[in-house]
């Protein structure tokens, strides 16, 4: 089925098809547009001969009738038998002719072959059915006595009234019929008014019924031989009439057919040099489809073929050139993939896995058939966030993932999948990167843990400051609680004064042990702890920390919170060191700032929790502000800052999903704007 669709047969089929069929409509139209022409020549050709033989007919009874016309206009002289043979020699059909009576009887009557035969007062014609009324009339056909056929013909004068008759002999008018020739198996043949033939190529047919049965399917034509009401026919066969018209087709069919030929073989040729070059760069195509790089073409024609070769050269070149690019590209992206530090899954979209590279094998082994949820993540249903679960709004994926390894050390993935747009495979649909980040977040921790360290060095004094007064205030009343009691004891108990002296020793410890709480909370190294907090609780743990560094700068603390401010998920240490660096970097920044204010907000927005941090400190230049969250940059005077306070600030924020910006304006303040999620 292929071999009959290809370009080769539909060619071939296309040019024997346009050889023969316009060639065999033309053949045909013509052939029946002739054969109409020449059977109608030949109908028109027949009654032809037919109309002429009729005329001629009818012009030798017509010359007899206006002769016995002639003759009765004429007055009768003693002579006019002269007159009578005269007429006699001169026109050879007449036998005899007679002078008739009103009523038909022979007055006179002058006969070719009998001299003064007197008239015996009898009828002249036998039979009444021919004497009718008008100038003429003739008589059936009859024989005298020598066997030989002749009519009877009457004029009249219609002035005189005198009549004459003559016998019309019809051996010579048998003679034109039976000499007409116009083929061998055509014949013509003259009837009578009762349908007799009386005339006959074929005298054997003479004085017959005509026979209308003929099993050779004969063409007959007819006319009338007028006035006698005779009618003369020609039969001939069918097949003879249409003899010229069957040599004619013949002869055409035979040129149809060898033009036909003729122009199938031209067509053939045609299409077989159309489609070679195509078979041939069709090979061509075969081989590079099978991994053979043909040698270069030549370029032999001058036609769009040979622009279709130069292009199937110049195509096949870059082919080869981009081919070995893929190579070496593919070469290095195996290298790449295999030797990254990343691990790599596609992933199908029943979840299966389609694709690992070596590392993530490494990690996870080779278990093709395990959801990659399962594999993943040790859990029964596809991830909260993954874009390939229909119900997920998300367009990629980003979390971290908490695994235990061969050696019982928990081990830290951060897990991204990015949906695939194009692949080779119809199910692949997602690319799964995976990256070991457990050095990563401990060195987090480290920065984290040293930022601490750094604002606690920072809050040192404060601390001490803190501690003292409520130390010193335990110390004056236990001193004077001990003095007391030794002289007035037991009134002191009596009327309650150790009472109050122990509540406010007691509310003074407390006040030591809240500070140091804080302070242990604040500078303890913890793992990330995710959990719902209060954002408001949070600051204030964080204002209480640093109220004695405020207070010590003179610094006003304005916050405004609004009702119903939705709780976070997050950690509730990490936000606190997030507080505490931005309080301290505006302290820093309000060091020369007579009138030093601090402006804290905290609003709810769409599913998020706002907190703006404002000073109105000397500001930052913009110059300064791309730099801000980098490690280790900072804007402060040399010893007064590490550089990673706002770097961890960023990333600790960017790790519970929310984002940390900053405008500012130098001379005019800083305000740090932390948005997380609700």
């Amino acid at each position: 089925m292929k071999r009959w669709q290809s370009i080769r047969m539909k060619v071939l089929m296309f040019g024997l098809l346009m050889t023969f069929v316009p060639l065999s409509l033309i053949s045909i139209y013509y052939f029946t547009d002739m054969a109409q022409y020449i059977e109608q020549s030949s109908v028109e050709q027949q009654n032809l001969e037919l109309e002429n033989l009729s005329n001629e007919i009818y012009r030798d009874i017509e010359a007899a009738q206006r002769e016995l016309e002639l003759l009765v206009s004429l007055e009768r002289t003693s002579g006019e038998a002269g007159v009578f043979y005269d007429i006699l020699k001169n026109h050879q059909a007449f036998t005899e002719i007679v002078w008739l009576s009103e009523d038909g009887q022979i007055e006179e009557r002058y006969a070719r072959y009998t001299l003064n035969e007197e008239a015996d007062s009898s009828r002249w014609a036998e039979d009444e059915q021919w004497q009718e009324e008008g100038n003429s009339s003739f008589s059936e056909v009859r024989f005298d006595d020598f066997g030989q056929p002749y009519m009877q013909i009457t004029v009249t004068d219609s002035e005189t009234n005198r009549k004459a008759g003559a016998s019309l002999q019809l051996q010579k008018l048998i003679g034109q019929v039976a000499s007409y020739r116009i083929s061998d198996q055509a014949s013509m043949y003259l009837e009578n008014q009762d349908g007799q033939v009386i005339a006959h190529q074929d005298y054997s047919q003479l004085w017959q019924e005509k026979d209308t049965t003929d099993y050779n399917n004969p063409l007959i034509f007819k006319t009338d031989v007028e006035p006698l009401d005779w009618t003369l026919s020609i039969e001939q066969p069918e097949n003879e009439m249409l003899a010229p018209l069957y040599s004619m087709m013949q002869q055409g069919g035979l040129a149809a057919a060898v033009l036909i030929f003729t122009g199938s073989i031209i067509s053939v040729f045609a299409g077989l040099s159309f489609v070679k070059p195509i078979e041939y760069l069709q090979r061509r195509i075969n081989a590079v489809k099978a991994g053979e790089w043909p040698e270069h073409m030549a370029v032999e024609r001058q036609d769009e073929f040979g622009d279709l070769t130069y292009a199937f050269n110049t195509m096949s070149e870059t082919i080869q050139e981009k081919e070995q690019w893929l190579q070496q590209e593919k070469e290095r992206l195996n290298i790449v993939v295999n030797s990254m530090d990343a691990g790599l899954a596609v992933i199908r979209k029943d979840f299966s896995i389609a694709w690992m590279n070596p590392t993530l094998e490494n990690w996870l082994g080779r278990q093709a058939d395990v959801p990659c949820f399962q594999l993943f993540n040790d859990r029964s249903s596809p991830c909260y966030s993954c874009p390939l679960s229909p119900e997920t709004p998300f367009d990629k994926m980003d979390e971290q993932l908490f695994k235990t390894d061969e050696n019982g050390r928990q081990r830290i993935y951060r897990h991204r999948v990015y949906p695939l747009e194009h692949t080779l495979e119809e199910n692949e649909e997602a690319l799964i990167v995976m990256e070991d980040i457990t050095e990563e977040k401990e060195m987090e921790e480290k920065l984290i843990q040293t930022d601490k360290l750094s604002a606690l060095g920072l809050m040192a004094s404060s601390f001490a400051h803190e501690v003292n007064n409520p130390l010193a205030s335990v110390q004056v009343y236990s001193e004077d609680l001990s003095d007391r009691l030794t002289e007035e004891g037991t009134e002191l108990i009596a009327n309650g004064e150790a009472q109050h002296y122990m509540n406010v020793i007691r509310k003074n410890i407390d006040r030591c042990k809240e500070i140091t709480t804080n302070l242990l909370n604040f500078s303890r190294k913890s793992q990330w702890d995710m959990r719902e907090l209060s954002v408001e609780q949070v600051l204030d743990e964080s204002l209480s920390l640093m109220n004695y560094a405020l207070k010590k700068q003179g610094t006003s603390v304005e916050k405004h919170c609004v009702d119903n401010l939705p709780h976070i998920y997050g950690d509730p240490l990490k936000l606190s060191q997030v507080f505490v660096n931005l309080i301290q970097n505006a302290l820093d920044a309000m060091e020369e700032q007579k009138n030093p204010l601090l402006t804290i907000e905290l609003t709810n927005g769409h599913d998020e929790v706002t907190i703006t941090v404002q000073d109105n400190g000397s500001g930052i230049s913009a110059e300064q502000i791309p730099k801000l969250f980098d490690p280790f940059y900072t804007s402060k005077p040399t010893g007064k800052g590490t550089g990673l306070g706002l770097s961890v600030c960023y990333g600790i924020v960017q790790q519970m999903s929310g984002t940390l910006t900053v405008e500012s304006e130098e001379g005019k303040g800083t305000t740090f704007f932390v948005n997380l999620p609700a």
